[in-house]
Formats: structure tokens, sequence, C-alpha cells
């Protein structure tokens, strides 16, 4: 997580802080205008370190989940299709008519079996 919070750095923050050396006399301004490209490429380069090792990761704990990708299933309802097709089923969700049993009624409880509300 290092990576992230200097990827989060601004160069205008580093000359910043940067500048408060060069009052110091730690440093020239040439050196303190050098000292902000090397870290701000430094943080660029961890930001796709990071970026890198994310993607990684995911794609690791992704293959470890088995999931099917988008394609897969493509491929598996094309299979479905043909061979509903050579079966000659309909590959409509609703059921046909003729396939639906008709809803019997149940009946309830008899009068004697229901608990008092006393």
């Amino acid at each position: 997580m290092a990576g992230l919070g200097a990827a989060l750095i601004t160069r205008d923050k580093v000359l910043e802080v940067a500048q408060k050396w060069v009052d110091k006399g730690s440093m020239s301004a040439a050196e303190a205008e050098k000292l902000a490209d090397e870290i701000m490429e430094e943080s660029k380069q961890q930001a796709r370190n990071l970026g890198q090792t994310i993607e990684e990761a995911v794609s690791s704990a992704l293959k470890s989940m088995q999931l099917a990708k988008a394609s897969e299933l493509q491929a598996l309802e094309a299979r479905i299709r043909a061979l509903e097709e050579q079966a000659g089923i309909s590959n409509s969700a609703e059921p046909k008519a003729e396939d639906q049993q008709p809803a019997t009624a149940q009946p309830g409880p008899a009068a004697d079996q229901m608990p008092d509300g006393d």
C-alpha cells in the first residue's frame, strides 16, 4: 500500500517540500527540480506496479472461484438452443399450456382443528 500513498503525491507538493530545502540552503533550485522529477517518476512507477499487482490478484481470485466466462456461457446457450431444436423443444421460458397441471384447491383445516383464539 506504500505505492498507493506515493501515487497520490502531486508534483506541486514535492516542489513545495523541495523549496523548503532550497530556502534552507540544503539544495539548489536545479537539484530540487531534479528531485521532484525523480520522485514523480518513482510515484508513477509504483502506481503502475500497484495496478499490475491488483490486476494479478483479482485475476487469480476469479480463477480460483472457477466462474464461467461470458463467452463460455454464450457457447453453452448456443449448444442448448441447438439441442432444443434437434429435440423439437420450444426454447421459450414459459411452459406450454398443455404442460401445466391445473391447480387444485387444497382444503383448509377443519373448524374443530383450528386453534382457539382465547
